[in-house]
């Protein structure tokens, strides 16, 4: 999901809870904070050698475990806090947007929108975490990428 496309279904949905869905029917409590955004730029070279850029938001989530709450942070309130951010450090709006979330039984990692549900009194991101992959592969046809990649000529792997 753009960055874009996350403000704007926050701007059409001011009124609503934003519920974030980490797993099949586990929550990130309704105590979360928006405690920090990012704007990340990754600098890199893959196993086959090619350079790659790009830029990524990511939106850190955090739940004050001696806060309790009766409902979830509406989507106006982080549409409040996103503007906030962004005239202070402008967000970059077409890159991709990640949750950032863990606690202590789960590890934090950064999660992608899978699917959006959206109800009469609420929003529910439904996440995922992308497994690691082999760049080259994951971009072109396999064949062609493993070679580039995994090839006799390169011993990355």
């Amino acid at each position: 999901m753009k960055t874009s496309k996350f403000i704007e279904l926050l701007e059409d949905n001011r009124e609503k809870e934003l519920l974030f869905e980490y797993s099949e029917n586990q929550f990130v409590p309704k105590a979360y904070h928006i405690t920090e955004v990012k704007n990340l730029y990754f600098d890199s070279v893959d196993c086959g050698g090619k350079e790659h850029s790009e830029y990524q938001t990511i939106v850190q989530l955090w739940t004050n475990p001696i806060e309790l709450k009766t409902r979830y942070m509406e989507s106006g309130k982080a549409l409040k806090i996103l503007e906030k951010v962004n005239n202070i450090r402008p967000m970059k709006m077409e890159t991709e947007i990640y949750f950032e979330y863990g606690n202590k039984n789960l590890p934090t990692s950064n999660y992608s929108v899978k699917k959006i549900s959206i109800e009469e009194d609420k929003i529910v991101l439904k996440m995922y975490v992308e497994p690691t992959a082999c760049k080259p592969i994951k971009l072109q046809n396999l064949k062609e990428a493993a070679s580039a990649c995994c090839g006799s000529n390169n011993k990355c792997c």
